[in-house]
């Protein structure tokens, strides 16, 4: 992407944001009057990369202290704190999370240090991917990028700012799964060489099923998370009943595409490609799509020379309840999903 253009998409993201809170200019001004630096981070940067909508708007604010921010806030509205330790602050009327960079320590529960005159690459390091610690500057526009990651947005890679800082927390791994299927990008060889080998025992089930609904909601081709899965061996550790598809080959007269674990993919992306009215929709005929065939790892036989799996629809029933309860927490999808696999066979028959 030509400069010229990157800053034209800024400027109009910054336009965007302009729009939809006119006060937000006036805010910026008072704080770099003070002497601040204000940043837009994170996910923000690097959709306005991508040329897509967002949301959330975080914004960072460099070179001036917790409490000097708190009472230029205060200018535009009431301030509210979402935890003092964290250095974020919210105005009401604007739904932006004002903050000051900091360092996290290891592990679940970490220690969380705000420092209003930490380097910005210092700050941006601790971001889990490049791609996501870029900032822009929204007084002056321009792009600060200290790990390359709009080349590796170009490139369609994934990697990490700093390996060693990336494995101290674990929910990561479960990130790094969405962002492949959501963006259609591939981790570098170090970060995958992490995630083979990194510790996630530690991740709670609510984190890991926000990040699989993410996956689900928001990727145009989510099999491409389960084949990295695959491929860096952790599929039977997470997933084991999608794992035993793997190597369950198929008759190719009705399957030329392979065995059942790539036809499982292949109705997967198929179903992620459709239009749905609601959310509840799409992520019941996604889990039906990844689980309708699960029975055939236990059914397969061969009956004279040719491979059958009588009876996968009833047998993946049970095996679709198990793979759910590693999916979602969301008990209203079990019903409906696991009908749809021990019915999905009865439109063949009919037509016979």
């Amino acid at each position: 992407m030509k400069c010229t253009k990157v800053h034209e998409t800024i400027q109009r993201s910054l336009a965007s944001i302009h729009d939809r809170y006119p006060v937000i200019q006036s805010v910026i001004n008072s704080l770099h009057a003070a002497g601040g630096r204000v940043y837009l981070a994170g996910g923000a940067v690097r959709d306005t990369i991508l040329e897509k909508p967002f949301k959330d708007i975080d914004i960072e604010v460099y070179g001036i202290t917790s409490q000097d921010i708190e009472k230029l806030l205060g200018k535009f509205g009431n301030v509210r704190t979402v935890g003092k330790a964290f250095g974020v602050f919210r105005v009401d009327g604007l739904d932006v999370d004002w903050s000051l960079p900091r360092t996290d320590s290891a592990g679940r529960h970490p220690k969380v240090t705000t420092d209003a005159f930490l380097p910005l690459k210092e700050a941006c390091k601790r971001r889990d991917l490049t791609i996501n610690a870029m900032l822009i500057d929204m007084h002056a526009g321009n792009l600060e990028d200290p790990f390359n990651g709009m080349d590796d947005l170009q490139n369609k890679v994934l990697r990490a700012p700093d390996p060693h800082f990336f494995v101290q927390d674990p929910l990561r791994f479960f990130r790094i799964l969405q962002f492949i299927g959501r963006f259609g990008m591939q981790p570098d060889k170090e970060l995958s060489a992490l995630c083979a080998t990194m510790d996630i025992s530690d991740v709670s089930q609510a984190r890991i099923f926000a990040e699989y609904e993410k996956l689900f909601l928001l990727s145009s081709k989510p099999s491409l998370a389960f084949t990295w899965l695959a491929g860096i061996g952790r599929l039977q550790e997470l997933l084991p009943e999608l794992f035993a598809t793997q190597g369950v080959e198929q008759n190719p007269v009705y399957h030329p595409e392979g065995d059942v674990f790539e036809h499982t993919m292949q109705a997967l992306d198929g179903a992620a490609a459709l239009t749905y009215a609601t959310d509840e929709q799409r992520l019941v005929m996604i889990y039906a799509a990844l689980c309708h065939d699960l029975g055939k790892a236990t059914t397969t036989r061969v009956i004279d020379g040719v491979i059958r799996f009588h009876g996968h629809d009833v047998a993946g029933g049970p095996l679709a309840a198990r793979l759910l309860d590693r999916l979602t927490g969301t008990k209203k999808y079990k019903k409906p999903v696991v009908e749809l696999v021990r019915c999905h066979m009865m439109p063949v028959s009919m037509v016979k």
